[in-house]
């Protein structure tokens, strides 16, 4: 950079001599300070300035965290029924459901729905990429088919859907956020992994690979372990402020489930239209 500097003062320089009207020529020592002046500037300059190197991560803390995670949260899927508690809406602005979650562990999944005492407002079964949610007090089912997550359209800010859910309380995080990733940066004291797979973003292990959080352009998704080290409270907030909370009230492990226990049957006479139609 000094020599591009020397080499445009004298360029200047040149030129001045070549004009008709003769113009002061500073010498080089004279136009020293001002030199230095720009040069600090230009230093200055985003373009000039070096950025500060992040910190690195040693590659076999990496390793070790991640595989501490793999090996912790990886478990095999079993028949379950959990007794959960959900609060969504705006900051200030929220309600509070309670919801009964079980399944066999398979890609079929039922969700009971109470506000109150005993009042079920929403029946929801998920096979596949199927969804289906009936309300009792409407007596009308909305049904959904695809991999996008039925329970945003249905005002419950998760950016999962049911199996995700069931994956992410259970200890399947490889399920949810993936199994492999492609760089890792410090995160204060823990490890900040980009994961490949699954919900992609970025997830923030300690040393000894417990999740944290999790995060991408849109979503932030605190995490927090019960004794047992298994998800048991999960913060949820998004950028344009929608939260959501899921608390594990208790865990079952259970036999089981028939397929009469996890069909979700109609009332005759219900009427059954696209879930795009469902007004919160």
């Amino acid at each position: 950079m000094t020599q591009r500097l020397l080499l445009s003062t004298r360029a200047f320089q040149t030129a001045c001599t070549a004009l008709p009207v003769r113009v002061p020529v500073l010498s080089a020592s004279s136009c020293l300070p001002g030199l230095l002046i720009l040069m600090i500037l230009l230093l200055m300059l985003p373009g000039c300035a070096g950025k500060r190197p992040a910190t690195p991560v040693d590659p076999s803390a990496a390793s070790a965290a991640w595989q501490g995670m793999q090996a912790n949260f990886a478990k095999a899927p079993a028949p379950f029924r959990d007794n959960l508690s959900l609060r969504f809406g705006q900051e200030g602005n929220t309600r509070r459901v309670t919801a009964l979650l079980w399944g066999n562990g398979d890609r079929t999944l039922r969700l009971d729905v109470q506000a109150g005492i005993g009042a079920t407002i929403a029946k929801i079964a998920q096979k596949d990429h199927h969804f289906l949610v009936y309300t009792p007090l409407e007596e009308k089912a909305y049904f959904h088919e695809g991999a996008s997550s039925p329970l945003l359209k249905i005002g419950v800010p998760l950016p999962l859907d049911l199996f995700g859910l069931d994956a992410l309380l259970h200890g399947r995080l490889t399920t949810v956020f993936g199994s492999t990733y492609t760089a890792v940066t410090r995160d204060g004291d823990d490890l900040a992994f980009q994961c490949e797979g699954g919900m992609g973003g970025t997830l923030v292990l300690a040393s000894d690979g417990r999740p944290l959080r999790w995060f991408n352009d849109t979503w932030r998704m605190e995490l927090t372990l019960d004794e047992h080290n298994s998800v048991q409270r999960v913060n949820l907030v998004t950028v344009r402020g929608d939260r959501a909370i899921v608390l594990v009230k208790s865990r079952e492990a259970v036999p089981a489930f028939t397929a009469a226990q996890m069909r979700l049957e109609l009332p005759e006479g219900t009427q059954l239209l696209p879930l795009e139609d469902f007004v919160r």
